[in-house]
């Protein structure tokens, strides 16, 4: 058995480079006294290799006889086969002394007993030979014949081997009771009986197979309050810390003190950890909404080193942890958008769609990474799922940027991302390609054929926003709309005030009657003005006017609320309601009052368009507002310059309905009579109309 000793390098052992993680003492062979080697034992029985740590004398030789030689690279094969304790062979830290007193287990658990030794590593070797088969019956089989002779060993190569085959089912009695005796044995025996690092390892695993059974919550109670953290940290340890916040996160574990530790210990976990560690350790913070400044901040300290030396895969993590507790990292973006080029073309489509959402959850504009996927769009979408495909697409359209080479293989993939995709992916990517104007026929007559499957397993935000899409791109759906009708009671009553504001707005802007769904909006009238923002309100309110829909009940609740919705909303939101109210001829002096004590902000604030709409609201309701028409006139040469024909006019027939002067206003108009001439429509009939009205000499 050939057995290489490497010598001391300037970089750091296994993953990481840098010079402070390297084994310290190292300086060639001309050292005489105990040295640190790292030795390399390449097993003649398989291709994959075991690290270990030993400390022996510069003149001792050590017999490769005493080896055992075996399949399975568990650590503790190794280390009991030698002889050795994880706390023998330990290189000690500088900062390990507050951490001596402690020592409650190793990470190896208990030494095998040579008497049973060569049956263990027996068994440990059928039980991965069979994981490579995807044998998980007859591991448990195997277990049921061997349990007398099972160790620590067994029973953690067991659950790790089990947790990589997805065909495993959790209810079959043989694996049920495996979990039983592993969930007696730990608790009967302890954390010392297995090992810290073994121990971690089952949390990791039972967090990958999702597990909660009894037995199952048994070890991640017993875990959650023992001291693991702090023997992990004892010992070094960042990969057995992460696996096991990485399990906790998986399995919804809140976990507080061992995620406390892990907090007061962000330093050192960011420092002595690989990305790949610190990337599973940011991830499960983020995935159960957990604050950990410190562990944020040391991330962005070492930003630099963390995406040079970091997988593509370990970054994308980072990033999305960072856009799920809404932390902009700035540092840490930068070098993200610097090395933009390799991590889309390295990396896999998850990765590169995990970035790209982080970017546009924090509203940070990214043009060398979103040049990068536009370059390889036609690559992430034949090779990504329809989720990955959707949130890329997203990110595009929160950012603003166009990708027409992303959208067009979208396009070409239409039917099967449609099919594939879940509900929530596809009204993503609808509401993308609206959102970009990106006309994608193809795609959307894909939603229409799925319309009824769509429609029942969606949510009511997804089906808002694909009906938000079809409306946006003017598209009609009939199918899609139709059963959107059929499910209209439930559509509202679980739907939010938002997610009914958008369908009602798709329904009007579509010019799709839909009875049933409007009634349910009257009936939930008092819950979604007094829930809903003002936006939505307002979007709601504009749908009824649209169809011409008198809801009595759901405008008188927004005049009872009418001041709070005004100072607290938008001037669109403001215009678009009382557009509203005068569209259905409904008399709502609470509103109109709230918006003349509002008047100069509105005028200020808002668009032309904003403007043009509430005086004209003003003027179909026959009222007076004398704050309003004055900001409007102190306004007048910028709204006569900035807006199009038809405000204009409608702002003139407004004046002059309510035969209010306006000599500024028509000045400007006056000003800018070749335009007016230009247009020769109905709008120019409208300002004669007005000029006349009021008695003033109409531009010739």
């Amino acid at each position: 058995m050939p057995v290489n000793i490497f010598k001391r390098c300037g970089g750091r052992v296994a993953t990481s480079t840098r010079k402070e993680h390297c084994l310290p003492g190292f300086r060639g062979e001309a050292a005489s006294a105990t040295k640190w080697w790292l030795i390399y034992i390449m097993l003649t029985t398989s291709t994959t290799a075991a690290f270990v740590l030993l400390p022996f004398h510069s003149t001792t030789l050590l017999s490769t006889s005493n080896i055992q030689r075996t399949h399975n690279h568990n650590f503790f094969d190794l280390q009991s086969t030698l002889g050795l304790s994880r706390r023998q062979h330990q290189q000690p830290s500088p900062n390990q002394d507050r951490y001596q007193k402690p020592k409650r287990s190793s990470s190896a658990g208990k030494p095998l007993k040579s008497r049973n030794a060569a049956k263990v590593i027996e068994v440990n070797k059928k039980i991965v030979a069979l994981g490579k088969q995807q044998k998980w019956k007859d591991i448990l089989i195997l277990y049921q014949q061997e349990k007398n002779v099972f160790n620590n060993v067994n029973f953690a190569t067991t659950i790790s081997q089990i947790s990589r085959i997805r065909s495993v089912q959790r209810s079959d009695p043989l694996f049920q009771q495996f979990m039983e005796d592993l969930s007696s044995r730990l608790e009967t025996n302890g954390i010392e009986w297995m090992g810290t690092r073994g121990f971690a390892n089952i949390i990791h695993a039972l967090g990958k197979m999702k597990l909660k059974s009894l037995s199952a919550g048994k070890i991640l109670n017993f875990a959650s309050k023992s001291s693991i953290d702090k023997d992990l940290i004892l010992e070094r340890n960042p990969q057995g810390l992460a696996n096991i916040a990485w399990a906790f996160a998986k399995l919804d574990i809140k976990a507080p003190n061992f995620f406390n530790t892990m907090e007061e210990e962000a330093e050192w976990m960011v420092k002595e950890g690989n990305p790949q560690d610190t990337a599973n350790t940011a991830w499960a913070f983020a995935k159960l909404d957990t604050e950990a400044t410190n562990f944020f901040n040391a991330i962005e300290e070492q930003a630099e080193w963390l995406v040079k030396e970091g997988s593509p895969q370990a970054t994308a993590n980072t990033a999305w942890a960072f856009a799920r507790l809404d932390i902009k990292a700035t540092h840490f973006f930068n070098e993200i958008e610097d090395k933009a080029e390799w991590l889309v073309k390295e990396g896999s489509p998850q990765a590169a769609a995990n970035t790209a959402w982080a970017f546009a959850k924090l509203d940070i504009k990214a043009p060398n990474f979103f040049n990068a996927i536009e370059e390889q769009a036609d690559w992430l979408v034949r090779e990504g799922n329809p989720q990955n495909i959707a949130n890329t697409a997203w990110a595009f359209a929160k950012l603003d940027t166009k990708a027409p080479r992303l959208f067009n293989a979208i396009e070409k993939q239409a039917e099967w991302l449609v099919k594939e995709g879940n509900p929530q992916d596809t009204s993503n990517t609808a509401w993308a390609c609206a959102k970009l104007d990106m006309k994608a026929p193809n795609f959307f007559n894909a939603i229409e054929k799925q319309a009824e499957r769509l429609v029942k397993k969606g949510g009511p935000q997804n089906i808002a926003n694909t009906a938000w899409g079809f409306a946006k791109l003017d598209i009609n759906a009939p199918n899609f709309f139709s059963n959107i009708e059929k499910q209209a009671e439930w559509l509202v009553k679980e739907g939010n005030p938002q997610d009914t504001a958008n369908t009602a707005w798709a329904f009007a802007k579509l010019d799709t009657e839909a009875t049933n769904f409007f009634n349910a909006i009257e009936e939930q009238a008092d819950w979604l003005v007094k829930e809903g923002s003002p936006q939505a309100t307002a979007n709601t309110a504009w749908a009824f006017a649209r169809l011409d829909i008198k809801a009595t009940h759901f405008f008188n609740e927004i005049e009872d609320k009418a001041e709070w919705l005004v100072k607290e909303g938008s001037p669109q939101a403001a215009a678009n309601t009382a557009w509203a109210f005068a569209k259905l001829d409904i008399k709502a002096p609470n509103f109109f009052n709230a918006i003349e004590e509002q008047a100069d902000w509105l005028v200020r604030e808002g668009n032309p368009q904003n403007i043009a709409n509430t005086a004209w609201a003003f003027a179909k309701l026959d009222i007076k507002a004398p704050n309003f028409f004055n900001a409007i006139e102190e306004r007048a040469e910028w709204l006569v310059k900035e807006g199009n024909q038809q405000e204009v006019a409608n702002i003139a027939w407004a004046l002059a309905k309510l035969d209010i002067k306006a000599p500024s206003l028509f000045n400007a108009i006056e000003d800018q009579a070749e335009w007016l001439k230009e247009e020769g429509s109905k709008d120019t009939a409208n300002h004669a109309w007005s000029f006349a009205r009021l008695d003033i000499m109409a531009p010739s």
